[in-house]
C-alpha cells in the first residue's frame, strides 16, 4: 500500500525530489565511508571528498543527457499526434470551405463548412469542383502563377482559392483551402454603384433650327430643358444649365448602368421634339466620364468625351470609360453647322505651324482615292505659301491615282513632292510637322511609321473618328458635316491665299475629290459645298478634267459587272455583292470598283443600304452605301471601320470571303432592328 501511494505522488512532490536525490547521497556516502576506511585520518578525508564530487558531477551530466534523450522521443512520438488532431479540428472547424480532391477533381474529403455549399447532384462526395463552383480544378492550379485571381462562385457566395499539392506513395491529391470574399464584394459593388459620374449634354441644332421656325425657337428649347429635367429626376442626378443649350449633369454609376441598358432612351426623347412644321428633328449629344480619378479628371474625361460625340456627327452618347469608349445613338443625318470662324481659325493655326516645322509631310489614307489626293494637294499648296520645304506621301503603284499624278507633272512647283512612304522616312526629322487629310484612323493612314514617330502631328478629315488617339495631335480637325476633306482644306485655301494662287490643275483635283465624295453633288451637299466649289471654279476648276479622271477602261468596266453576278438581298432591304465568289485574283484598282459598285446597287428597288466586297491581298475590302434611312458606319464600327452616315468602309484580314459575308450579316443584325 505504502509503495502504491509513494508512486501516485503528483510530479515534482517531496517524496518524487527525496527519490531523484537518494542514489547521489548513498552513492556519495559509500564512497566517503570507503576513503576513511583506508586511511581514517585528514588525507583519508580529502581523497573521500573529491572523489564524491567527481561522482556527484558524473551523475548529474548522466541525468542530463538522459533527460535529453526522454524529451526527443516526447517530442516525435507523443506530440506529433496531439499536434495532428489539433490541426485536423482546426481545419474541420475554419468558417470557410476546404476540400481535398482526387485525380478526377472529385471530392474526397471535405470540412464541416463545406456542407454549407449548395450542391446541384445532392451529395458532396462524388461532386466535382467545377459542377461545385462553375471553376475547375486546372483553372485553379494554372492561377498560382496568375496576376488574376480565380474566383469560385455558388449560388451567391464567392470565395478565392489557395491550391495545395499533397503527395504520397500511391496518389497525388489537390487540397484547396477558400476564403469567402462575398461581404468584400458586395461593398465593393455597393461603392461602384454610388460612385458619381460626370455628363456633358448639349443640344446639337437649336441654332440651325433658327432658319426653319425662329419664332418658335425658344419653344423648342423650352421643350427639351423641360425633358432633360424630367429625365434627370428620374435618374435621381443633378442637371445645371451652365450656358445656353448647354447642361452639365451628375449621377450614381447605378444610374449610369440603367441609362445604358436602355441604350440611353433619352435621344429617342429629344429626337421625338421638332420645331414647327420642319421636317428635321432637334437632337442632343452626351460625353459621359466614368472613369476612376479625381473630380477634375472625371469632367475633363466627359468634355473629351463630348467633343467625340459632336465629331462623330452628334445625336449620340459617348461614354469614357477606364478601359473603353462606347457609342449608342447616331441614328440621324449630321446637319452641316459649320461656320467661317473655326475654318480660320484651325487655318492660322496650320499655317503657323507650318511655318515653324523645319519641313512638311503630307499625306491621305491607305488606297486613295480623289479625296484624299485632291486634299493633301491643296495642304501641300498652303505649305508652299508659306515658303516650308514639303512632300506629298503616295503609293506611286497606284493605278487609280496615275490620272492625277500625270496632271500635277505639268505643274513645275510639284516637281520631286510626291515621294513614297521610305523616302518620307528618311526625311522625318524632329521639327517636322505631318498633316493627315481624309483619315483619322492611324491603322488606315497611308504610312502609320510616320505619324507614330512624329511629334507633331495635324489631321484635317470629315469622318466620323470611331477612337481616341493615343497622342492628341498638334491640330485636329474633324467635321463630319462637311462633305469632304476637300470641302474642308478649300475653305481653308479660301481664308488664307492671295487670288489667283491656286493653280487651275490643283483645283480641279480639289473639286474631283469634293464630286466623288457627294457623288456628282447629290449626296451630303451643303450650302458650303457649293459655296467651295464656286471659289474652285473661280480659280479655273475644269469640270471636263474632271470627268476624265472618273473615266475607266475597259478591263475596270468589266471587273464592274462581276459584282452585279453574285448579289444577295439581306433582310429584304440590305444588298451584299462580292466580286467573285471563288475568289480570283483582284488588285488595288477593284477597291474603287467595288465602290462604285455599291453606289449603283442603291438604285434597285427596295435597297436601302448596299455592300461590296473584294479581296485584295490578305484582306477583305467592304464598300457601304445607304439611302439615308441605314446608318452603314454604326455597322461597319462592328467589324473595326468607319466613315459616314450613308457611306463607310471596313478591312477585315485573315479571314474568306464565305466569313466575311457572315460577319458582316451578323453587324446588320446588330443595328438593324
Amino acid at each position: 500500500m505504502f509503495k502504491n501511494i509513494w508512486k501516485h505522488k503528483e510530479p515534482g512532490s517531496l517524496s518524487e525530489k527525496l527519490q531523484r536525490i537518494a542514489p547521489v547521497v548513498f552513492g556519495a556516502l559509500l564512497i566517503l565511508l570507503s576513503a576513511l576506511a583506508a586511511s581514517p585520518d585528514l588525507k583519508g578525508l580529502i581523497v573521500g571528498g573529491t572523489l564524491t564530487v567527481l561522482f556527484a558531477a558524473i551523475f548529474i551530466i548522466a541525468r542530463i543527457i538522459h533527460k535529453r534523450k526522454l524529451y526527443k522521443g516526447t517530442s516525435n512520438e507523443t506530440l506529433t499526434p496531439v499536434m495532428g488532431k489539433i490541426m485536423f479540428n482546426a481545419v474541420l472547424k475554419m468558417p470557410s470551405p476546404v476540400f481535398i480532391c482526387g485525380d478526377d477533381e472529385r471530392l474526397i474529403w471535405y470540412n464541416t463548412a463545406t456542407e454549407s455549399l449548395s450542391v446541384p447532384t445532392g451529395k458532396l462526395y462524388g461532386t466535382t469542383v467545377s459542377a461545385l463552383f462553375g471553376v475547375s480544378l486546372g483553372e485553379i492550379r494554372e492561377s498560382i502563377n496568375s496576376d488574376t485571381p480565380v474566383i469560385l462562385t455558388n449560388g451567391s457566395r464567392l470565395f478565392t482559392p489557395k491550391y495545395h499539392h499533397i503527395k504520397t506513395d500511391d496518389n497525388d491529391f489537390s487540397l484547396i483551402v477558400t476564403t469567402e470574399i462575398t461581404e468584400v464584394q458586395q461593398l465593393k459593388h455597393k461603392l461602384a454603384d454610388g460612385e458619381l459620374v460626370v455628363a456633358y449634354i448639349y443640344i446639337d441644332n437649336l441654332a440651325e433650327m433658327m432658319q426653319y421656325d425662329s419664332e418658335n425657337y425658344r419653344a423648342a428649347a423650352s421643350r427639351i430643358d423641360d425633358i432633360l429635367r424630367r429625365w434627370a429626376d428620374e435618374c435621381g442626378g443633378i442637371l445645371k444649365e451652365y450656358e445656353r443649350d448647354k447642361y452639365l449633369f451628375v449621377m450614381e454609376n447605378r444610374t449610369l448602368n440603367a441609362c445604358i441598358a436602355r441604350k440611353f432612351d433619352i435621344l429617342d426623347k429629344v429626337r421625338a421634339v421638332h420645331v414647327g412644321d420642319a421636317e428635321l428633328p432637334m437632337t442632343i449629344s452626351l460625353g459621359v466620364s466614368n472613369i476612376h480619378g479625381s473630380f477634375e479628371d472625371k469632367e475633363r474625361a466627359a468634355h473629351n468625351a463630348l467633343d467625340m460625340a459632336l465629331q462623330r456627327g452628334g445625336d449620340q452618347a459617348v461614354v469614357k470609360s477606364d478601359a473603353s469608349l462606347d457609342f449608342y445613338g447616331g441614328v440621324t443625318k449630321t446637319v452641316q453647322k459649320r461656320t467661317n470662324v473655326r475654318s480660320r481659325v484651325i487655318s492660322g493655326e496650320l499655317i503657323s505651324a507650318m511655318k515653324k516645322a523645319s519641313n512638311v509631310l503630307i499625306m491621305g489614307h491607305r488606297f486613295a482615292d480623289f479625296d484624299s489626293f485632291g486634299a493633301c494637294v491643296g495642304l501641300a499648296r498652303m505649305a508652299m505659301f508659306c515658303g516650308a520645304r514639303v512632300n506629298m506621301i503616295v503609293q506611286m503603284g497606284d493605278r487609280n491615282l496615275s490620272g492625277c499624278r500625270e496632271l500635277l507633272a505639268s505643274n513645275s512647283d510639284f516637281l520631286g513632292v510626291l515621294i513614297d512612304e521610305a523616302r518620307g522616312l528618311d526625311l522625318l526629322e524632329t521639327g517636322t510637322l505631318v498633316v493627315v487629310a481624309d483619315v483619322n484612323n492611324v491603322m488606315q493612314m497611308e504610312s502609320r511609321d510616320i505619324v507614330l514617330r512624329t511629334e507633331n502631328l495635324a489631321i484635317i478629315d470629315h469622318h466620323r473618328q470611331v477612337a481616341e488617339f493615343e497622342r492628341n495631335p498638334s491640330i485636329e480637325y474633324i467635321e463630319p458635316s462637311a462633305s469632304s476633306a476637300c470641302e474642308l482644306v478649300t475653305e481653308m485655301l479660301e481664308q488664307v491665299l492671295p487670288k489667283d494662287e491656286l493653280s487651275s490643275q490643283e483645283a480641279s483635283l480639289l473639286l474631283a475629290g469634293i464630286n466623288l465624295d457627294t457623288q456628282q453633288f447629290t449626296k451630303n451637299v451643303g450650302t458650303r459645298t457649293f459655296s467651295a466649289a464656286m471659289f474652285l471654279r473661280d480659280c479655273g476648276a475644269n469640270t471636263e478634267i474632271i470627268q476624265n479622271l472618273n473615266r475607266t477602261n475597259l478591263e475596270d468596266y468589266l471587273r464592274e459587272a462581276r459584282f452585279r453576278q453574285n448579289v444577295i438581298l439581306y433582310r429584304q432591304n440590305a444588298a451584299i455583292t462580292c466580286c467573285t465568289v471563288n475568289e480570283t485574283e483582284t488588285g488595288p484598282a477593284d477597291r474603287v470598283i467595288a465602290a462604285k459598285a455599291a453606289n449603283n446597287l442603291l438604285a434597285v428597288e427596295g435597297v436601302e443600304a448596299s455592300f461590296a466586297l473584294v479581296r485584295i491581298g490578305d484582306t477583305i475590302h467592304i464598300s457601304a452605301r445607304s439611302h439615308g434611312k441605314v446608318n452603314v458606319q454604326l455597322i461597319l464600327e462592328q467589324l473595326k471601320g468607319g466613315g459616314h452616315f450613308d457611306a463607310a468602309g471596313a478591312q477585315i484580314a485573315g479571314t474568306t470571303m464565305e466569313e466575311a459575308i457572315e460577319l458582316l450579316k451578323n453587324a446588320i443584325d446588330a443595328i438593324v432592328k
